[in-house]
């Protein structure tokens, strides 16, 4: 529950944002604005959605790309970067970082294509 309880302080402290709100994601929490997830906790460890601009301010602070394991090889997600635990007492900072990062999640959802919805079984007609 470690990763709920600071995502909800994280929410308190986004509040310039707008109205933000979290979500069960995986083995930890999203952080959502609307229908857009911009941020993850995992493992206590705050990630963020970026573009390569974002990521260069963000490597500047010693962050990292996110990374998982399997049982092959580590994974590692560019889309996503961690913030470095200095930056997390930087109001300033972070507030800029997640509005920036905000912004990177929302034009990624807009240029998806609609989700096509599937024809549920009782709508289909069997073959003959």
């Amino acid at each position: 529950m470690a990763d709920a309880s600071f995502a909800t302080s994280l929410i308190d402290q986004l509040a310039p944002l707008g109205a933000l709100r979290q979500r069960r994601f995986f083995s930890g929490q999203g952080i959502v604005a609307g229908d857009v997830q911009f941020a993850m906790i995992l493992g206590g460890m705050l990630y963020l959605r970026v573009d390569a601009d974002l990521a260069a301010r963000m490597q500047a602070h010693g962050a990292q790309p996110f990374v998982y394991g399997t049982r092959k090889r580590d994974v590692t997600v560019a889309s996503y970067y961690g913030v470095p635990e200095e930056c997390l007492d930087d109001i300033d900072v972070l507030t800029d970082w997640a509005r920036r990062s905000l912004a990177v999640a929302r034009q990624k959802h807009a240029a998806k294509p609609p989700a096509r919805k599937r024809a549920s079984s009782v709508a289909r007609k069997p073959k003959q």
